[in-house]
């Protein structure tokens, strides 16, 4: 089936100008808007009466948004309601005013903000142009030639053409294409056609009406028919938009968009999500590690999944999120022939394994597939009283049997029914957190004339034929107050592969079965910013390509390192997937780390870790995400709006407002250019070394593979939490701040419960105010405004500042100077103290536990107390987890431990089983070693100490500290030989043993 040309003979374009660069043709084809013939106002709208019956509507909405509306003589507005892209409540409730002052050959209409959006409407003919208020800057304009316009069969078309743009004026498309790319940012000059796909294999769209201008406007086009944009560039070229029926029976489409004003970008996007919605914020562990069991179709099961889980974990990977793809389903488990319901075969207990994914940090997707929809109880085929399409209008699509119509209400609340009763309903204590809804983008075959149940043709249906699915499940299925739903206890995290505008407000999208090549990796970089800057701000992408390399469907060692280890970790959604087989192709076909060699693992540790302590920072970018529409993976152009380097630097992008992302899009060794903004010091994440930004010219990076690129700003401040294994084990009880010297600095730290919607519906969340203050070499943390459950009591803050020179001596609160240890872990344990880091230029400042006082107030003033920097005590520390292992495990479940971890010695290890530590010892002679341990248990769990092979304690006491969160050091003095390969081995002796946090030598 082939496009048509939707911009059609109405704009005046040539034939077949959706593909290639539009020129004028004859203006005059085509009805346009004629002469004034009167008009009428009320508070919030203009109504203009042409001389031929036609009706031009100009309404407020707020301020900073106008809505533009036109339809031809003899018909009549389409209601608010025709199109929910818009919420609903807010035709009414967003308010506004208009004043129209009649000036003969004009009306001049403004909103009630002194910057807000004035309109000069000329009246022969009628004709429209937008201005800023405040400054008087022309924001677009019609002319005698481009205006809106009827015209093609029928009158199917209906455009809005604008005058040719300044030169310098430049645009992007929200939203993307296909699959989820974006061959790039800047559209100026394209013509740009995101809507849903016409055959089977058209996947993942994000079909967002909206584009944004750097001459700070937005324009949201209000249709769910097919649209077409073109954008002018050059003598000769169309701006314009357009709306297409194909020619179908039935309503026509009508002009109706909304003018956003800004400027800044950030307000667009903010008054745009205002406008159809807040995207919905998921739990806290949505934003750690998700892996699915695509790669395992012959064996996952609920025994399956336990083993691999438990096994990255003792192996110190980090998990939160378990994905479904289809084996736990009842029937094949395959992609056909089974349904949403658990299998007795392979999931015979569900309840069993939700209580060990409470105790374990884990939260699972269930994946709905809609070609299985018929297999489903309850599915009723036909248009109603049936859940489906006519059988005729089905032939060209796939399991034509299984083709929900998702504008039949019945059909939603059909859905939502089998998605409760299966899984979600709380009674029966089953895993479920989100729903994975797939296959619902491959019914473009359906003829544009179909009828559905919803009143409305498929040419008007199919682009938002995702929006009301998740209407359907989130809405009206996941959050009444009443039986049958779950209301406010629990976020839901939806996603479907494709989106439609609006759909923020209750789910999200993935970006499809795309391919795993470097090429389609740039592709999906751009299209997650794309898909931010229309309102998804958590893009979700298979990590490292679903279809592998071409002939073998594996990935390389690199590409695997430089996407599903390092990009994937700084996107807003961590998650590797793809369809290759274990069975047929081996472990390396696997996206689990564990499956991968040691280069592979050491990295996706790395960026665990990374990832996992930086959570919140993460977390309050969701949060921002949700309150205001920034993405969290923001376009150069959203901070450097004016800076024309940032619309050709659309490989790189901003982690928030201080982190500068630029994935390795080669296997490494090469050449990679990086825009470092100028105006600001920029350092390398890596190695702390600065780099003066400059617009004049870009930074060569020689890339490594397995290291991403990634800068941060001067002034930045960054929260962490000690590293865990789940975000539900984080410690909040200890907050970190990075800070980088050489500019003032404020982040505002979002806290909540992580899982229920009390953060909005009774306002249960924590901000913490944190402050740099460069000169004076001061980090201020405020305690925090607000409360939820869960909240820490008490707090203690490590202060790292990167890029001074020397260290100096430092207080907390006006007190002494603080002591100055050799680790951050000694100076933990000891009760506060600095640390300063030769090599990086680090200087580490670590307070006592401080009560949290909720309103505000100064939790702590970190400075320079005036003194020298102290002479350094404390021994050198040993991270058990950094250590061989034999019978033990890493695990993070029991909080104020120090590194990233401790060792739990296997139950079944009462013998034989050790840690052992290689240390330096530089010259021999008597060293006291020291370990910090817990011991839950009743009775003292002594370890075997040896060195080198030889047993220099046979049994040292490991006794109960009162709790596994209770930590306390056992010591005794040895001599050691030098060397800087010495083994120190703590072996279990007929009982199990303690929990080992460190071992320090002194």
């Amino acid at each position: 089936m082939k496009r048509r040309n939707v911009l059609g003979i109405a704009a005046g374009l040539t034939a077949g100008a959706v593909a290639g660069a539009p020129t004028r043709a004859d203006a005059a084809v085509g009805e346009q808007l004629g002469n004034y013939a009167g008009h009428v106002t009320d508070a919030r709208s203009v109504t203009v009466t042409s001389s031929t019956g036609q009706r031009l509507r100009i309404t407020a909405y707020g301020n900073q948004i106008v809505r533009v509306r036109a339809i031809r003589s003899g018909e009549t507005f389409f209601a608010d309601t025709r199109y929910e892209m818009v919420v609903p409540a807010n035709h009414a409730g967003m308010g506004g005013s208009l004043t129209v002052t009649d000036a003969g050959t004009s009306l001049t209409i403004v909103t009630g903000a002194a910057d807000g959006i004035r309109i000069v409407l000329q009246k022969d003919p009628l004709r429209l142009e937008f201005y800023h208020r405040g400054t008087g800057t022309l924001l677009a304009k019609e002319d005698a030639t481009r205006s809106i316009t009827w015209g093609g069969t029928n009158n199917s078309v209906v455009t809005e053409a604008f005058v040719p743009p300044p030169a310098d004026e430049h645009f992007i498309k929200a939203g993307h294409g296909l699959y989820g790319r974006s061959p790039r940012l800047d559209r100026t000059g394209d013509v740009v056609a995101h809507n849903y796909g016409i055959v089977r294999s058209d996947q993942a769209p994000a079909i967002v009406p909206l584009y944004l201008s750097t001459k700070g406007y937005g324009v949201f086009f209000n249709t769910t028919f097919d649209a077409t944009f073109s954008f002018a560039s050059g003598a000769g070229r169309d701006y314009a938009f357009a709306a297409d029926d194909h020619a179908t029976a039935g309503a026509r489409p009508q002009m109706d968009y909304f003018l956003i004003n800004g400027p800044e970008f950030a307000k667009l996007l903010d008054r745009y999500t205002q406008l159809t919605g807040r995207p919905r914020l998921p739990q806290l562990a949505i934003f750690g590690l998700h892996m699915s069991d695509k790669n395992f179709p012959d064996v996952s099961d609920q025994n399956w999944w336990r083993t691999k889980i438990t096994a990255h974990r003792n192996a110190g990977f980090a998990f939160d999120h378990h994905v479904n793809d289809n084996r736990w389903r009842s029937g094949t488990g395959a992609w056909g022939g089974s349904w949403f319901e658990f299998s007795p075969v392979r999931w015979p207990d569900p309840a069993g394994y939700q209580a060990w994914a409470a105790d374990n940090g884990v939260t699972m997707t269930l994946d709905y597939n809609r070609n299985n929809s018929n297999l489903m109880a309850g599915w009723v085929g036909g248009p109603p009283p049936g859940y489906s399409f006519k059988a005729a209008d089905l032939t060209g699509v796939a399991d034509s049997g299984s083709v929900p119509d998702w504008s039949n209400p019945a059909t939603r609340t059909w859905v939502w029914n089998v998605f409760w009763s299966k899984a979600l309903n709380p009674t029966l204590r089953y895993p479920g957190a989100g729903l994975w809804l797939d296959e619902t983008d491959e019914l473009g075959p359906i003829p544009y004339n179909a009828d559905s149940a919803g009143g409305k043709k498929w040419s008007e249906l199919r682009n938002a034929y995702f929006f009301y699915l998740h209407k359907g499940v989130g809405e009206e299925g996941w959050d009444p107050q009443t039986a049958g739903h779950i209301g406010t206890a629990r976020r839901p995290w939806t996603w479907s592969r494709g989106a439609s505008a609006g759909q923020q407000r209750y789910g999200h999208y993935w970006t499809g079965d795309i391919a795993s090549t470097y090429d389609e990796m740039q592709q999906q970089i751009r299209g997650m910013q794309v898909g931010g800057l229309g309102g998804f701000p958590f893009s979700n992408i298979d990590g490292g390509g679903f279809h592998g390399a071409p002939g073998t469907g594996l990935i390389s060692e690199a590409f695997y390192r430089n996407w599903p280890a390092a990009w994937s970790s700084l996107s807003p959604i961590w998650r590797p997937h793809s369809g290759a087989s274990t069975s047929s192709q081996g472990a390396v076909a696997s996206r689990w780390p564990l499956d991968q060699n040691a280069a592979s693992q050491a990295d996706f540790r790395k960026y665990s870790e990374l990832r996992y302590t930086l959570l919140p920072y993460i977390y309050s970018l969701a949060h921002e995400a949700a309150a205001t529409g920034m993405p969290m993976a923001r376009a150069m152009v959203v901070d450097y709006q004016n800076r024309p380097n940032a619309y050709s630097h659309d490989l790189q992008y901003m982690w928030g407002p201080s982190l500068l992302v630029a994935p390795v899009i080669s296997d490494g060794g090469a050449t990679q250019n990086v825009w470092l903004p100028a105006w600001s010091t920029w350092y390398n994440f890596w190695a702390d070394v600065k780099h003066a930004g400059t617009d004049a010219a870009d930074l060569p990076y020689v890339t490594h593979t397995g290291e991403i690129i990634l800068f941060v700003k001067a002034g930045a401040i960054l929260p962490k939490y000690p590293y865990a294994q789940s975000t539900a084990f984080v410690n909040k009880r200890q907050l970190e701040l990075e800070v980088w010297a050489g500019a003032d600095g404020t982040f505002n730290l979002i806290e909540d419960d992580g899982v229920s919607e009390s953060y909005r519906t009774a306002g249960a969340t924590s901000v913490t105010a944190l402050t740099w203050t460069d000169g004076a070499t001061r980090a201020t943390i405020r305690h925090p405004q607000g409360t939820y459950t869960g909240a820490p009591a008490t707090r203690r803050y490590v202060v790292r500042v990167h890029g001074l020179t020397a260290p100096v001596g430092m207080r907390v609160n006006g007190g002494a100077t603080l002591p100055a240890y050799t680790s951050e872990a000694t100076a933990i344990t000891s009760g506060g103290g600095t640390v300063w880091d030769t090599g990086r230029k680090i200087l580490s400042v670590v307070t006592a536990s401080i009560p949290v006082v909720t309103g505000g107030g100064v939790a702590a003033t970190v400075e320079p107390s005036g003194a020298a920097f102290p002479a350094v005590t404390g021994g050198t520390v040993y991270q058990a987890e950094r250590a061989t292992l034999s019978g033990a495990v890493i695990d993070t479940r029991h909080p104020d431990y120090t590194g990233t971890g401790f060792v739990d010695f296997a139950d079944t290890s009462g013998s034989g089983g050790y840690v052992q530590w290689t240390v330096n010892v530089p010259t021999a002679g008597t060293r006291t070693l020291t370990f910090r341990y817990a011991n839950a248990g009743t009775a003292n769990r002594p370890l075997s100490i040896s060195v080198n092979g030889a047993t220099v304690n046979s049994a040292l006491a490991f006794n109960p500290t009162g709790g596994w969160a209770t930590w306390a050091t056992t010591s005794f003095t040895a001599n050691l030989p030098a060397g800087s390969q010495i083994a120190v081995r703590a072996t279990t002796t007929g009982a199990n043993g303690a929990n080992i946090d460190s071992l320090t030598i002194s």
